[in-house]
């Protein structure tokens, strides 16, 4: 019988998935990119403007994508911080040793 899962791992797999479709998103722009730049017959002159268009709004998508999945990631590592700062391990202080002249 499969255990159930936490609510902690219920959250740490919706934020997976959820980066996973934004860096899907942003994989899919970055070769929109490509596409429109390397395979699209442009005009001599100047770019046509509908490929222009298409160009500033993958580029509009991809910065808000990458700005997204830096949040997330970033909301993601401070949600496991510490209100107050651990304190050090405090070792044991080491045994004086006798030189060997001074043993009976």
């Amino acid at each position: 019988m499969p255990t159930r899962r936490t609510p902690e791992e219920w959250h740490a797999l919706s934020q997976f998935m959820t980066t996973l479709g934004f860096v899907l998103c942003v994989i899919g722009v970055v070769f929109g990119v490509l596409y429109c730049v390397m395979f699209v017959t442009q005009p001599m002159v100047k770019q046509a403007p509908n490929d222009a268009f298409l160009m500033e709004l993958l580029k509009t998508v991809l910065i808000s994508m990458i700005s997204i999945i830096g949040t997330l990631v970033a909301v993601g590592h401070g949600s496991q911080a510490t209100a107050t700062p651990v304190p050090p391990k405090v070792l044991p202080k080491p045994e004086l040793v006798k030189p060997l002249s001074e043993t009976p």
